[in-house]
């Protein structure tokens, strides 16, 4: 069921089933085109890293590699990217490595910059993405894949999700720290901003209900 205006950015509610999130990027996937290309590069990159939106439309070719082919490990979240001041580095596993090592390659036959203080991510006129235009297609996508309609914070908000639901990918001894990578991961300041990935999620209430 589709919603008809994006949910309200509160960690507790704004991020994407495991459900949701497959069906959105399938849908991505399943577009042929520029647009659905570049789309789907730019919300994995916002899903794998968390970076906000406004750090994610301010990323330069630059930040994801040094050669134009091969990608970088890490993302290092500087000043000029950061929002709110919250610095760091962040890791790019293969998948997403993968992702944008297309990306790179997509942009040099659109004609498209790599120089490194060129846009990664480039707007329909030839520019970086604006913050609305990132607004509307992430609505746009959803509405497609008919689900929820969800805010680009969304995938912030469900990678910290993940973290905190992660039962494969840490080790035994690393399941009491999730807390800690969620706020490493997504850059808190303030360890309480964390501490809202704690609430139960909608699919556990979803549960809750069927008693």
């Amino acid at each position: 069921m589709t919603m008809n205006n994006p949910i309200q950015t509160r960690a507790g509610e704004n991020y994407l089933t495991e459900a949701e999130e497959k069906a959105l990027f399938a849908t991505i996937k399943g577009r042929k085109g520029k647009q659905a290309e570049r789309d789907f590069a730019l919300l994995k990159m916002c899903r794998h890293t968390a970076l906000r939106r406004g750090e994610a439309i301010a990323l330069n070719v630059g930040d994801v590699t040094d050669n134009g082919v091969t990608i970088k490990n890490q993302l290092v979240v500087d000043e000029r990217i950061a929002k709110k001041g919250a610095t760091g580095a962040v890791y790019m596993n293969k998948d997403l490595r993968e992702i944008l090592a297309a990306h790179l390659r997509r942009k040099r036959t659109w004609g498209e910059s790599l120089a490194a203080d060129a846009p990664l991510f480039v707007s329909k006129k030839g520019g970086r993405i604006g913050a609305r235009t990132f607004n509307d297609l992430m609505g746009n996508w959803c509405r497609e894949a008919g689900i929820n309609i969800y805010t680009p914070h969304a995938l912030r908000h469900t990678k910290a999700h993940r973290i905190i639901a992660d039962l494969i990918n840490l080790l035994p001894e690393e399941q009491q720290q999730k807390l800690q990578f969620c706020a490493e991961q997504l850059r808190h300041k303030a360890f309480s901003s964390t501490m809202i990935y704690t609430k139960p999620t909608k699919e556990q209430m979803e549960r809750v209900g069927g008693i």
